[in-house]
């Protein structure tokens, strides 16, 4: 829309423009000064101008520059004005300083505890800044300290200002935020990126072995029941790059009538380079931890301190991401199109944030993760870009023997030799009680997580990415610039947390890239699925497959045409350890594919529209009952079954394949056929393996259960067709007797807990909540956006068509704006994508200068010092509410290196 007559409102608060809601349109405030780290002396000032479009997403400009700094400058500002006490949160989750603000906390939420494990997740590495110093460019490094500086210019005019105030969490724990340093803004990015890397259950493995060779009293039998539930590699498991050709494909299955029909990949279109390396598990060493289950029990109290949206089984990994990328060759328009659905929880504010950046050399819009200096899910002039997490094997636990000495250092065993235990007395500050003193330890192998002298041993844990964060912070950065694949390749294989990019291009081309670096297992001496010698073995820079070294999986212009991805295999041959439970022929991301290849099979090419169709289908659908109903019912055909129970199947029968409930939105109740399967499910699988697995069932459900995929019933049912067969007889010549036991029980409970007919049999729909907790488990907010029903969704969605009249669109609930007066008011974007994204429906990336100028709201410039005294820019515009206002100010440096901001904004975060 255009821009109005602006009109000066002074001495008006932030609170008074939120309570008056159209009545006032913008602010005159005082003006501040700042440090700008772009201005280098004898260069001219550059003008960084941010403009805000109708949903709020600020655009900042800086074309007149030579550097792409000022941009970066202005985008720290704008990140900061709308999630300043987010990102105050999130350093101090890197930092482990949470209970200094927050306080000791209570139940769930133990501040001090919180802070030791964040402490942990980098104890013992360089700082940051040394990382970034060699990691990084001079370039890089500058823009960082731009993005940096942009976050204090706007914590110091709030502060200096008599009218603008902090975000209400600041006031309700009474502090205000200090300036942010680059390990602050840097330390951002790590503390949570590498939760989506930082993740092991070689414990819960150890465990397993140890309760079955209990059992049968034979580690060699131990070991193949526990290859049934972790087996390394599954050839038939689904990938992103080729597929294997071997064993079992899931077929397709419509949702409304049930029917199912065979999908197989085809090669379509160009194929291009493809590297299926091989990182095969070949067994080896383990040492099982004396009292295993307690160790493990521990580790994952530990995890889950630093976790929060744990499913009832209490993995705290259950999150991941989904994209698609389709090869120009196979879509209608002849041009390539990418969906990304970045799963990472659903919260107020939302952990992602949306900006568009336009420098002297580039353009990117799209989304990233609040505080990042750079765009994760989005597009550029030439292409577009999404990431999931990789889910491999970062990290390798090793058992240590420990001795304690009265008398002198503890000391750990190795090779033969005693060695030092390093330790260091750290300080969590308690900001409603006493300071907590704890002691650090390490060993060569890593951070002591565990430590039991009783019984001489500890746990120390090795991680592949540790003092090289900033290589994954470069890949993010330069991969948003890329022009073509090649050029994208060489930024993400830098990266060397467990991720996947995905990329598509104007030229129609597409790239899969499986990211990190990992523990060889095919040459290192002990089973990289579970815990490891101590005293004999350690991880050295030649055990190492790395992506930047070309050791790891990648696909451009894969054969199918395509490349799903939803936290699955990358290649054929590639393992992920003690994770492998999770890669298997049942694995979620078999949906999407076949999804693709049925509508290739039924249209010949995808559209732009059938991108939103999968969002949609896979948000919904029972990614239990489309491989396993059929089954049930087949058993059940033939049973002598009761008259409720014959009506428990009809309901079942009547039911397709979508857990949509009968409200509005999806809200209410689920039908009675899905609560039947939902009773029934978890029955099967303790009816197949509860007798076999003996008391070790219930730490094995961990495996048999996974949300990704159920690889070892898929096994057990389909015998002939798996490409794995099983180390164990569950259910003899067939599995009627159990799938007929559990759906029964499962009645017998839903009869008695109900009154009438199996028709009546409805169960209340799963309500997600957008609370104030982020997944990484610490609160980024105050106050909740509302609820939805629950959906197997992204944070957020974007879909892009790649072309000379680029389309593309996305959605991020509850809004933009995170904040939050300190009377409890908040504006208009705060959640106005909520109802979107619960109606499915998108909103227009904008890009082009033209879009972003016909959408824009407001207008803000940040300017430079005149002479010795401080000037107001002209009058602001009314319009709808303070994020609605014409909001001019410019943003340059002068040739100190500092400037000034006009029109001041009221105070925001």
């Amino acid at each position: 829309m255009p821009e109005n007559t602006r009109q000066n409102w002074q001495g008006v608060s932030r609170r008074d423009v939120l309570k008056a809601g159209t009545a006032v349109a913008g602010i005159a405030g005082g003006v501040t000064q700042t440090e700008l780290a772009y201005a280098r002396p004898g260069k001219k000032p550059v003008t960084v101008r941010i403009k805000r479009d109708e949903y709020g997403v600020p655009h900042i400009y800086a074309r007149g520059g030579d550097s792409r700094a000022p941009v970066f400058y202005g985008y720290g500002y704008a990140t900061a004005e709308d999630r300043l006490y987010q990102l105050e949160l999130y350093r101090r989750y890197y930092h482990g300083t949470v209970a200094a603000v927050l306080g000791e906390g209570e139940g769930d939420n133990d501040w001090v505890q919180f802070d030791k494990e964040a402490r942990r997740n980098t104890a013992g590495e360089p700082s940051l800044d040394e990382q970034a110093q060699e990691q990084l460019t001079e370039e890089q490094r500058g823009v960082l300290q731009a993005f940096t500086d942009g976050i204090n210019r706007y914590i110091r005019e709030v502060r200096d200002s008599d009218d603008r105030e902090f975000h209400k969490g600041f006031q309700d724990h009474g502090f205000e935020p200090d300036e942010f340093t680059t390990e602050d803004a840097a330390g951002m990015f790590v503390g949570s990126m590498a939760y989506f890397s930082g993740f092991q259950l070689e414990t819960l493995g150890a465990t397993v072995v140890d309760m079955l060779a209990e059992k049968t009293g034979d580690e060699d039998e131990a070991m193949e029941l526990f290859e049934d539930l972790n087996w390394g590699n599954d050839p038939g498991a689904p990938t992103s790059t080729v597929q294997s050709g071997e064993g079992y494909t899931p077929p397709y299955t419509d949702v409304e009538t049930g029917r199912t029909s065979a999908t197989e990949p085809a090669e379509r279109g160009s194929s291009g380079e493809t590297a299926s390396a091989s990182n095969r598990i070949t067994g080896g060493n383990f040492a099982i931890p004396t009292d295993a289950q307690a160790v493990h029990e521990a580790e994952m109290e530990r995890v889950r301190t630093l976790a929060t949206g744990l499913d009832e089984l209490g993995l705290p990994i259950k999150y991941g991401s989904n994209a698609l990328a389709v090869q120009g060759e196979v879509t209608e328009s002849g041009d390539a199109l990418l969906m990304g659905g970045p799963q990472m929880g659903f919260n107020t504010p939302s952990i992602m944030y949306e900006a568009g950046l336009h420098g002297p050399d580039f353009d990117v819009a799209g989304i990233t993760v609040a505080g990042y200096p750079f765009i994760m899910f989005g597009h550029n002039r030439n292409g577009a870009m999404t990431s999931t997490a990789g889910i491999d094997n970062c990290l390798q636990m090793f058992t240590e023997s420990i001795t304690v000495n009265e008398d002198g250092p503890d000391t750990y065993a190795f090779r033969g030799e005693e060695h030092e235990v390093e330790t260091e007395e750290k300080t969590i500050e308690v900001a409603d009680g006493e300071n907590v003193t704890y002691t650090e330890r390490l060993t060569r192998h890593g951070v002591v997580t565990q430590w039991d002298p009783d019984n001489g041993q500890a746990l120390a844990q090795t991680k592949s990415y540790s003092g090289r964060h900033m290589n994954s912070w470069r890949a993010y950065y330069e991969a948003q610039f890329a022009s073509d694949v090649e050029e994208f390749k060489q930024a993400a294989q830098r990266c060397d947390y467990a991720l996947n990019f995905m990329w598509a291009d104007k030229s129609g081309d597409i790239g899969y890239f499986h990211l990190g670096r990992y523990p060889d297992a095919e040459s290192v001496e002990w089973d990289t699925r579970l815990p490891a010698d101590g005293t004999k073995y350690e991880l050295t820079e030649d055990d190492y497959l790395r992506a930047a070294d070309g050791d790891v999986p990648y696909a451009i212009n894969p054969d199918p045409g395509y490349s799903a991805q939803w936290n699955n295999k990358p290649a054929p041959d590639w393992n992920n350890g003690d994770l492998s439970y999770s890669w298997s022929t049942d694995h979620r991301v078999q949906r999407i594919i076949n999804l693709v290849e049925h509508r290739l099979c039924d249209h010949g090419a995808v559209d732009y529209e059938f991108m939103k169709e999968v969002v949609y289908d896979i948000a919904f659908v029972d990614l239990r009952s489309i491989r396993y109903k059929d089954h049930l019912l087949d058993a059940l055909e033939d049973a002598d079954l009761s008259e409720t129970e014959r009506r428990a199947k009809a309901q079942l029968e009547s039911w397709g394949h979508l857990r949509q409930a009968d409200g509005e939105d999806h809200t209410g109740q689920y039908p009675a056929g899905y609560t039947i399967w939902d009773a029934t499910f978890p029955k099967i699988l303790r009816e197949v393996f509860a007798e076999t697995l003996g008391s070790a069932y219930d730490p094995a459900s961990y495996f048999l259960n996974y949300d990704y995929g159920r690889g070892t019933l898929m096994r057990v049912l389909n015998p002939d067709e798996t490409a794995l067969s099983t180390g164990a007889d569950y259910v003899g010549d067939s599995p009627d007797d159990e799938l007929v036991g559990a759906f029964r029980a499962a009645v017998s409970e839903l009869d008695e807990e109900s009154d009438g007919d199996p028709s009546t049999w409805r169960s209340d729909a799963r309500i997600e909540e957008f609370d104030n907790m982020a997944l990484f488990g610490m609160p980024i907010g105050v106050t909740t956006a509302g609820e939805m029903a629950w959906v197997n969704r992204g944070t957020e969605n974007h879909i892009v068509r790649l072309g000379d009249d680029l389309e593309a669109e996305n959605v991020l609930p509850p809004g933009n704006d995170g904040y939050v007066a300190p009377d409890g008011s908040t504006g208009d974007h705060y959640d106005d994508q909520l109802e979107l994204f619960r109606d499915f429906e998108y909103k227009p990336l904008l890009f082009g200068d033209g879009e972003v100028n016909a959408a824009a709201e407001s207008t803000q410039t940040l300017t430079p010092r005149s002479g010795n005294g401080r000037r107001r820019g002209p009058p602001q515009r009314p319009g709808n509410s303070d994020r609605d206002r014409d909001r001019d100010a410019d943003c340059c440096g002068d040739e100190h290196g500092r400037g000034e901001r006009r029109n001041g904004d009221a105070g925001r975060n």
